[in-house]
């Protein structure tokens, strides 16, 4: 099976992405098909909008980062939450960093919509 890079050094299967690409609940069975290949375009752009790209649409879609006005303390607080409830890999401290600052940048109860 092939392998890609993941942060810091660690390896995901290929197909694991592809697999989350080809789930979808009842509610987005309408959408299906538009909506089975990420698009990093669909989030803004800055530093840390890979990091996120990568480490969060394994998981989710980007519908639900978008739609979260939080602030920064509190998405650093959903890093953990994700890594002890959700069985997310840890980030290393780089790519957390990158990640909670995007997202405290483009999602924050301040930021425009």
């Amino acid at each position: 099976m092939s392998r890609i890079s993941f942060f810091g050094g660690r390896l995901l299967p290929a197909a694991f992405f592809l697999a989350f690409a080809l789930i979808v609940t009842s509610a987005e069975a309408p959408h299906a098909v538009a909506q089975a290949v990420p698009d990093i375009n669909e989030l803004p752009p800055g530093p840390g909008r890979e990091e996120v790209f990568y480490a969060c649409y394994a998981c989710h879609s980007f519908r639900i980062i978008t739609q979260q006005r939080l602030p920064e303390s509190t998405w650093d607080e959903l890093m953990d939450w994700m890594v002890e409830k959700q069985g997310m890999p840890p980030l290393s401290p780089e790519d957390r960093k990158a990640i909670v600052a995007y997202l405290a940048k483009h999602f924050s109860p301040t930021t425009p919509r």
